[in-house]
């Protein structure tokens, strides 16, 4: 079991997630933070031959809405990993393509793939 609060940093700002949920295949952090809601999930799954792992993180604000300012509208993001693997591969095997695919999101590419290019 994870551990509880779950800490993420958002904006160089450290963010605890309380748990909300515990299921057999996944668990679930939340956090108000004055009107900007994170959420998490983490989970897994295993059928015949494969297994896949994954976390999510969703941040939810609300912002002004552009066409009627008075009122305000509520935007959201969501990022995820999730690692889908042989059964027949190790936990170290799946560890190291993702942690080379993660060291390959750096910042500047974040930015150029957000920025749609390809």
């Amino acid at each position: 079991m994870f551990a509880d609060p779950a800490v993420v940093t958002y904006n160089a700002v450290a963010k605890s997630l309380p748990r909300t949920g515990t299921e057999a295949e996944k668990s679930t952090y939340a956090l108000n933070d004055s009107g900007v809601l994170y959420q998490a999930e983490l989970g897994h799954s295993q059928k015949a031959q494969r297994n896949r792992v994954y976390g999510k993180l969703t941040r939810t604000a609300a912002v002004t809405d552009p066409l009627l300012p008075a009122q305000n509208i509520a935007v959201g993001a969501t990022c995820t990993i999730s690692i889908d693997f042989a059964k027949q591969m190790t936990a170290a095997d799946a560890v190291l393509l993702a942690s080379a695919w993660r060291t390959f999101f750096t910042d500047a590419f974040l930015l150029k793939l957000i920025n749609q290019e390809t």
